[in-house]
């Protein structure tokens, strides 16, 4: 590729911009909406799921990158390919890693956005409690909003609002997993201490561009006059389209990046593949359980049947 041209492809630019663009998805008030059922399902299963995952490919099936470990985790239990990129950037895993993660990712989104809602009307569950295992485990958010349409209009507003409330952990995953890197993986007993300046140069500072936008078109949404149908039109006829495009444009770039002639010894095995669906298998079990609790038990009196 000629140099002129380099900055213009740039992978990180393309990723970096479409996760920008998703902040702008992410409105505080359909949040807050839905209330602690949802945010109980979304923040409290992810966080387990993502460390019995590491742990399971650390300690269990041996897998020789933590960073690769660490990507899938993350891409899996928190919300996809967004979750994999920023984790990505914290752990600064290599591209291959970062591809394998999306195509598993990719794969499986696809069988479970067909399979889940067949299941769910199988296993005669409502579509409030259905809508909220849908956005808790499917990785993507337009693959969730498909399969929650499939089971009506109720199931598809709780299944793209867990969705949503998931995607906030975005930026507080990628923090974490920095903190982690820096302090634990990569330190060097024998060496100078890691202060502060570094944990904040690991740290994928496009997340803060993520939560601006969402604080912004939250705040626009509320306050305007007309808000929500401004709003509304400018998500889905601007914001979504483009990062679909800068997303797509990433994906290509990372392509013609990959060498996995690299990444062959991590894929000794099927390790991999074994981790993503042990992980899948415990977030599936996980937050059905949870979300039952939460919308069926706990607050059942405040939910709508």
């Amino acid at each position: 590729t000629p140099d002129f041209l380099r900055p213009a492809i740039s992978t990180e630019f393309f990723i970096k911009t479409g996760l920008v663009l998703l902040g702008a998805e992410v409105l505080m008030s359909r949040l807050l909406a839905l209330g602690l059922p949802g945010v109980f399902v979304a923040w409290l299963v992810t966080p387990v799921v993502l460390i019995t995952t590491y742990w399971f490919g650390q300690k269990i099936l041996k897998i020789k990158s933590k960073s690769l470990n660490m990507v899938i985790s993350a891409d899996m239990s928190v919300c996809g390919v967004s979750a994999a990129i920023a984790t990505a950037a914290a752990c600064k895993a290599k591209k291959e890693e970062l591809s394998l993660s999306i195509g598993l990712s990719l794969g499986f989104t696809v069988i479970m956005m067909a399979v889940m809602p067949a299941v769910i009307t199988a296993m005669g569950i409502d579509p409030i409690l259905g809508g909220a295992w849908l956005g808790g485990t499917i990785d993507s958010t337009g693959a969730v909003a498909a399969a929650g349409a499939v089971l009506g209009d109720e199931a598809l507003e709780v299944a793209a609002t867990v969705k949503m409330i998931q995607n906030i952990l975005i930026g507080v995953t990628a923090f974490c997993v920095a903190i982690y890197w820096v302090t634990f993986v990569e330190r060097d007993p024998a060496g100078p201490k890691i202060g502060i300046s570094e944990i904040w140069y690991r740290f994928p500072k496009f997340v803060l561009g993520f939560v601006s936008m969402s604080i912004l078109f939250s705040i626009l949404y509320s306050y305007m006059t007309n808000g929500p149908e401004l709003i509304n039109a400018m998500i889905g006829g601007s914001t979504k389209t483009l990062r679909g495009w800068f997303f797509c444009l990433a994906f290509v770039s990372i392509g013609l990046e990959t060498n996995f002639r690299q990444l062959l010894p991590q894929l000794k095995g099927g390790k991999p593949l074994v981790l993503y669906v042990c992980g899948q298998s415990l977030n599936l079990i996980l937050t059905l359980v949870v979300a039952y609790l939460m919308f069926k038990v706990v607050f059942a009196d405040t939910v709508a049947p």
